[in-house]
């Protein structure tokens, strides 16, 4: 939502992870006409997100730290700026073991990481803009700490 001074803020509701998108987007429409009401901001854009959480927690597989994360870059086009996804608690299987990045950079041609590129461009994920991403073109180990 946002004021007149063009401030943004936001309202988060969730939805039982059994409705539908359609289920959700209708929700919202009656609810935003509600909000229009109760406060003087205006509703500028509206976001479903789902998340998942295990019927029976299942532990961790390793000793990984949560705050070892994994970099990685992709191109979303030639006019539009490049954009990340992290992910903590990386493996040292992809972390490169020789050359000039040693340690620090994730090796491209590993296995697990050109699936995880190939499930990331083949189903059309983006940026917070929409700019889809094309093509993973590198990645790197950061310490969050």
């Amino acid at each position: 939502m946002q004021d007149d001074s063009g401030s943004t803020s936001a309202v988060t509701l969730f939805a039982p992870s059994s409705a539908t998108i359609a289920d959700i987007d209708a929700s919202i429409t009656v609810v935003a006409s509600i909000l229009a009401s109760l406060s003087g901001a205006v509703l500028i854009t509206t976001r479903i997100r789902y998340k998942w959480v295990p019927d029976s927690p299942v532990p961790a597989g390793g000793s990984t730290p949560i705050t070892r994360t994994g970099i990685f870059f992709f191109s979303t086009g030639s006019s539009t700026p490049d954009a990340l996804i992290s992910i903590p608690a990386i493996k040292d299987s992809v972390i490169e073991t020789s050359g000039p990045g040693a340690g620090v950079r994730i090796d491209l041609s590993n296995a697990d990481v050109t699936a995880f590129a190939s499930a990331v461009v083949d189903n059309g994920f983006s940026n917070p803009f929409a700019d889809v991403f094309e093509l993973l073109f590198a990645a790197y180990l950061q310490s969050r700490v």
